[in-house]
């Protein structure tokens, strides 16, 4: 659930595959997403999350994505991640070269076989993208935190 600067309350439902807008007296104002098969297709929607320009931020979680709606309900963006080292990471590597060796022959951006041509495999199978993206966030600061259950992890933009 998320809220905008007039208090409208967004709510991902997740099993009609789609997010509802209602107004502070829980009146429907506007559904966004839908399960067609098209840019706005939603599945499995978990969170949401509304910027200070009214922006939704939708954690598409059948789709392994961030969905980004305008205020209209209109697709602006889709991300799939981008996940890089963090300096935790850097520095153990750093005082573990053989686990860092390992890692460089390890194929963590393969190209996966037309069987698995689904965004479920590709995200499993595919280091920096998304795998599980179940919640999304926005700080006072305008960064964007992205939480993936299927690889303990955070991922944060920064929001323009």
């Amino acid at each position: 659930m998320g809220l905008d600067a007039e208090d409208n309350v967004y709510v991902a439902d997740w099993r009609n595959d789609r997010v509802q807008k209602f107004d502070s007296n829980g009146h429907h104002l506007k559904t966004i997403g839908d399960s067609t098969v098209k840019k706005e297709q939603l599945i499995r929607p978990s969170a949401v999350s509304i910027d200070e320009n009214g922006n939704i931020y939708v954690a598409d979680w059948g789709n392994e994505r961030l969905q980004v709606f305008n205020s209209e309900g209109e697709v602006i963006a889709s991300l799939r991640g981008e996940a890089t080292l963090s300096d935790w990471a850097k520095d153990f590597f750093e005082s573990n070269p053989d686990e860092m060796e390992t890692r460089e022959i390890s194929d963590l951006n393969p190209d996966v076989p037309d069987h698995l041509n689904n965004p479920y495999h590709i995200s499993s199978q595919t280091e920096p993208f998304f795998w599980g993206p179940v919640s999304v966030r926005i700080d006072d600061n305008n960064r964007l935190y992205v939480v993936e259950s299927n690889r303990h992890r955070i991922q944060i933009y920064e929001i323009e």
